[in-house]
């Protein structure tokens, strides 16, 4: 507890009493009073401070007390989360991803997805050749660094139903001073995808077919 803010608050309160020698005491530093009115004004000031951490805790992606709350609002632990036991980073993530998790079928939507847990990712779609659009002497086409498209000879049409999600290595939740529970976090908490794969399963079209493969672990 700041005793500058401690200091500032007994000094509102002994500038409220009236003028006089009988009060004098409340308002030197060194005076009874004013040790009397730092004891009292301490329950007030732990109580605005109570004030603005709740603020702070009504953050999700900043939440201490009150991640369990959050949590239990968007339905946590389920399924694809079982945040008993995590690092509070990776409990956070959890929270934040549920709540952004709005839907859609576009590859950077997957991508998007993934980083909101802590994984980079490149999604890869597939799709037969076709004359006209594909390009002859190179079988694939890139449209961004995190979305690849494969027009393959000879594939069948179902083939446009599959799609392929290339996880780049593991999770690495590090250990934060402020933050993590000394004691309690790892110094690094290494995770397979096992939370995406399940989000992944959940939130695809349900039309497509989707594989998992990992890279650089």
């Amino acid at each position: 507890m700041s005793r500058e803010r401690l200091e500032a608050y007994a000094d509102v309160i002994a500038g409220a009493f009236p003028p006089g020698a009988a009060w004098q005491g409340f308002r030197d530093y060194d005076g009874v009073g004013h040790s009397f009115l730092i004891g009292k004004v301490a329950t007030w000031l732990d109580v605005d401070l109570t004030a603005e951490r709740l603020v702070l805790e009504s953050q999700p992606a900043r939440a201490v007390q009150m991640l369990a709350d959050h949590e239990k609002q968007v339905g946590l632990p389920d399924c694809c989360f079982q945040t008993a036991g995590l690092p509070i980073e990776d409990r956070r993530a959890a929270v934040l991803t549920r709540l952004r998790a709005t839907g859609g079928q576009r590859p950077r939507y997957f991508v998007n997805l993934a980083e909101s847990l802590g994984y980079q990712i490149e999604v890869v779609e597939y799709r037969p050749f076709m004359v006209g659009i594909s390009q002859v002497g190179g079988a694939n086409s890139s449209n961004n660094s995190r979305s690849t498209r494969y027009d393959m000879l000879g594939a069948t049409a179902d083939m446009r139903a599959w799609w392929r999600v290339r996880v780049l290595g593991p999770r690495v939740t590090w250990f934060k001073v402020g933050v993590s529970t000394l004691g309690q976090d790892p110094l690094a908490w290494i995770s397979r995808a096992e939370d995406l794969e399940c989000l992944l399963g959940r939130y695809q079209p349900a039309h497509s077919l989707l594989t998992m493969s990992y890279e650089g672990e």
